[in-house]
């Protein structure tokens, strides 16, 4: 992983040749995150949270929120988490739609928001 602007934009780059359709990156099944794998882990434990959700007619976004319920818990072990690298890895900065809250999406003329 490298960043050619001063840390501004990560990529990744090999260091010698590799064949087209090489794998580069492999992922232990244990460490995938499913909003069904999160769901069994966490249990009851969402339930109060999941039935405001669906309350609200949202029920399309619990997927990505048990997901977000996961990368906090996680955040919060710190090292002791099996995920500290990879979250400790993540950009500190984000210039994009996703990072942005209201009052940034109200700056912005209409066509771009």
């Amino acid at each position: 992983v490298t960043s050619s602007d001063g840390g501004m934009d990560w990529f990744l780059m090999t260091q010698q040749p590799i064949a087209a359709g090489s794998p580069v990156l492999f992922v232990p099944s244990q460490m995938v995150l499913s909003s069904s794998a999160i769901q069994a882990e966490l249990g009851g434990g969402l339930t109060a949270s999941e039935d405001m959700l669906r309350n609200l007619g949202v029920t399309n976004r619990l997927p990505l929120f048990r997901l977000m319920v996961k990368i906090l818990v996680e955040y919060e072990k710190g090292q002791d988490s099996p995920y500290f690298p990879w979250l400790n890895a993540m950009p500190r900065r984000f210039f994009n739609g996703v990072a942005m809250t209201d009052a940034c999406f109200e700056c912005l003329p209409p066509y771009v928001s």
